[in-house]
């Protein structure tokens, strides 16, 4: 599946090289049957935010051949978060962690989140925003999601 992930990620790949590392995660790297969206969190191996708005525009607003949106965030805990157990998941889930998303949005943090009460946001530069949210969130807390693995496929 995930050919329109593919593409975009060589598209990625070809201008960065080994700099950015792709990985599907969430409910289609579960392999859940209903899953919404496809989701891929990047890590930069330099850790320097100078490209993540580029990097990040490259996947914004695009679908995948199902018609399923790919929802993108650079997550410079990934290497961290992808080697704890459950149970440290579970120990530490109400820890803050920043995730960098791109969003052509004027003001995203003047914008009350009442499903999601606990997302701040921050605008870096232009397109590019820190998302602070919960290590696990509400929704992943009631679907018991706060006591397994995390799964990260690298693409």
């Amino acid at each position: 599946m995930v050919e329109v992930v593919k593409t975009l990620v060589n598209h990625c790949k070809k201008k960065y090289k080994n700099r950015f590392q792709y990985f599907i995660t969430g409910s289609y790297a579960r392999k859940e049957k209903d899953f919404k969206d496809y989701d891929i969190a990047i890590y930069d191996n330099q850790n320097n935010t100078d490209d993540w708005e580029d990097v990040l525009s490259v996947f914004h607003n695009k679908f995948e051949m199902d018609d399923k949106p790919i929802d993108t965030s650079i997550d410079q805990m990934l290497k961290v978060i992808s080697r704890m157990s459950g149970d440290t998941l579970n120990e530490s889930k109400d820890e803050k962690v920043y995730r960098y998303v791109y969003s052509n949005e004027d003001h995203l943090d003047d914008i009350v989140y009442d499903q999601i009460p606990h997302i701040i946001y921050r605008k870096i530069k232009d397109n590019l925003w820190r998302k602070e949210v919960f290590l696990v969130s509400k929704k992943h807390r009631e679907m018991g999601l706060d006591k397994i693995q995390r799964i990260y496929r690298e693409i």
